[in-house]
């Protein structure tokens, strides 16, 4: 073998060597520049929040009857209703609700008459001299008039039924009224806020 035999092998090893290489590399490149990345998925704009619906839109409650299991082990029917008075005395009231139902109240001693301010002519809450706002006061059945919208709450036994709490007013219409505060109210779901009466006013 001569000399130059074993140049001319090396010489195309390398050769072969560096086609080798650019070969790949050129893959390489071709890979990369094909395998684009997927765009990422559009953002839609989020939809405004819905805003709340107004109070007049919500369901109102007009009139229910329950019975319930007291801490004694005895049972109770309990009543509320919201309308408008269609009778009153000393000893009664008779309420009347938007779907013509009607239903006559005892009133004793221990009915609780609760009766919010008029809000100022603008519809905003009635507010003091003082610039604080007025809270409910209790009052008589006396000061309860025909036509007025009221809330009650109370108890039938047998065909009687007895008001424990008549709220007339602010706290009559939709939500606020019967509830938590009033001792004897009707519990959950008929509002809060009728607990402190006597100072008359609230911030």
């Amino acid at each position: 073998m001569s000399v130059r035999e074993p140049l001319r092998i090396r010489k195309a090893l390398l050769a072969g060597a560096v086609a080798l290489a650019l070969t790949g590399t050129g893959v390489a490149i071709a890979w990369s520049a094909t395998d684009t990345p997927s765009p990422a998925p559009s953002v839609s704009p989020s939809e405004p929040a819905q805003g709340k619906k107004d109070k007049s839109q919500r369901p109102q409650h007009l009139h229910s009857e329950s019975v319930v299991k007291k801490a004694d082990g005895t049972f109770e029917t309990e009543l509320s209703q919201q309308g408008t008075v269609d009778a009153v005395s000393a000893t009664s009231v008779t309420v009347k609700s938007e779907d013509g139902f009607t239903q006559s109240y005892n009133v004793n001693a221990d009915t609780r008459v609760i009766k919010f301010p008029a809000p100022a002519a603008d519809g905003t809450p009635a507010r003091g001299a003082d610039g604080k706002r007025l809270g409910p006061s209790e009052v008589t059945i006396a000061e309860i008039a025909t036509g007025e919208s009221v809330r009650v709450a109370g108890v039938k036994n047998g065909n009687d039924a007895t008001a424990r709490n008549i709220v007339e007013g602010a706290g009559a219409g939709p939500g606020k009224g019967i509830g938590k505060g009033l001792g004897k109210g009707m519990g959950k779901g008929h509002g809060h806020g009728l607990g402190k009466l006597k100072g008359g006013t609230g911030s």
